[in-house]
């Protein structure tokens, strides 16, 4: 007989972690070839993420519409010597997720100063991790789908000649569902379902220096953290016998609401972008400061009192970003992009459940102009993300080597709607 229960468990904790293991580049096409090194080089309704500051340079309405394909794929061995030495590799299933990225802007004047408003929606973050349902290590997980959605409400105002200013509204909201077995039979396995959202801010800027002999452009853009507070249940199927309590006399698992917080960091770009003597050509570069520091540990609050905390000691991250975008023609334009990211994750507290790690990724796109309102544009992007050995007692023992493909397609479009600006 197989009965469901709610329960409190700690070793889903590690599963309920969000860091660079989950992060979601931009899927605007433009933005994803450059690898997001563009924050200095924003112009169309793809600001309102990007950078609000620019937003002021929009004319009449803008559009960025874009979806994508993302496959991740995680292969995990157990390392010679360990308790695990032995066990067959495992890999994880392919479920790709379509990240989308939606933006409309409107660009007027305002007591004679150039304005932009901007609305959209993107996944900064998300992901899926489908393991074997016997794999060696089910007892820490199976599965893990997780999406956080950002929805922005930003502008951009221009208070001088190349000096502009943003700022905006973001809202996430993180859906999540894992799985994990229960040991020792194959046919048991936990469930936790968790939804819930929080509110931050915006804040940016764009500047261009008067030199017209350096044509320099540089631009910064920052997003507060948000705590999210996510609620759900967790319920177990379980042969009937492993309800009843331990040897040790601990109590079996009772019904219980699910209740942990979950913190989407706060990220800092810094970009620059400039156009060299090469009719058509313009580079871009950015330095991303991601505070995942906040990600110290993961608490699990039950609503009949029990509480468990997990270690993650995570420190701060940071990315090194670097695009080429050249307009060969007056209608097709190619753009590439190369970025080192440095992880703030620690070997003692790794989990399967989060494919992490210091990564390597580059990209690849182009545009196509039909006419000067309307292009379409697509992009493939690959992140190679460095081996991972876990150390320490609190990780579960294994090797770890991770890709990530992204496919993205996508049109933009605008019009004046007959405005001067």
């Amino acid at each position: 007989m197989r009965t469901k229960i709610i329960v409190l468990a700690a070793s889903l904790l590690p599963a309920l972690a969000l860091a660079n293991g989950y992060d979601v580049p931009s899927v605007t096409p433009r933005d994803l070839a450059l690898v997001e090194s563009a924050t200095a080089a924003q112009g169309d309704a793809g600001a309102t993420y990007a950078n609000p500051a620019a937003l002021s340079k929009v004319k009449g309405l803008s559009l960025n519409l874009a979806g994508s394909y993302l496959g991740l794929q995680t292969t995990w061995s157990a390392p010679a010597g360990s308790v695990m030495a032995g066990a067959p590799d495992a890999s994880t299933k392919d479920k790709p997720v379509p990240p989308v990225a939606l933006y409309g802007a409107y660009g007027f004047d305002a007591g004679g100063l150039p304005v932009g408003v901007g609305l959209g929606m993107n996944l900064p973050a998300g992901g899926n991790m489908y393991w074997a349902d016997d794999w060696a290590g089910r007892g820490r997980i199976i599965t893990v789908d997780r999406k956080v959605y950002g929805f922005y409400l930003t502008g951009g105002v221009e208070l001088m000649k190349d000096l502009r200013v943003g700022a905006g509204l973001v809202y996430y909201y993180t859906t999540e569902y894992l799985k994990q077995g229960i040991q020792p039979s194959d046919a048991t396995y936990g469930e936790l379902s968790a939804s819930g959202g929080a509110p931050s801010f915006d804040l940016s800027a764009e500047w261009s220096p008067p030199i017209e002999s350096t044509p320099l452009t540089f631009g910064v853009d920052f997003k507060y953290k948000a705590t999210q507070v996510l609620k759900g249940n967790g319920s177990f199927v379980v042969q009937n016998a492993l309800l009843q309590p331990s040897p040790t006399g601990a109590p079996p698992p009772v019904d219980q609401g699910v209740t942990h917080n979950l913190t989407y960091p706060s990220v800092l770009n810094f970009g620059v972008a400039y156009r060299p003597p090469v009719k058509g050509l313009q580079l871009t570069g950015v330095f991303t400061w991601t505070g995942y520091s906040v990600y110290q540990d993961d608490t699990f609050v039950g609503d009949k009192g029990t509480t468990i905390t997990v270690p993650r000691n995570y420190g701060d991250g940071y990315t090194v970003r670097v695009g080429a975008e050249y307009e060969t023609t007056s209608q097709l334009t190619l753009r590439a992009g190369l970025m080192r990211d440095f992880s703030g994750f620690s070997t003692d507290t790794y989990s399967p459940t989060l494919p992490d790690g210091n990564s390597w990724s580059g990209a690849l796109g182009a545009a196509w102009k039909f006419s000067p309102d309307l292009s379409v544009s697509a992009t493939v992007f690959y992140a190679l993300i460095d081996q991972v050995q876990t150390t320490g007692t609190v990780a579960f023992p294994g090797v770890y080597n991770t890709n990530v493909l992204i496919v993205s397609g996508g049109v933009t479009w605008r019009t004046d709607l007959g405005m001067a600006r």
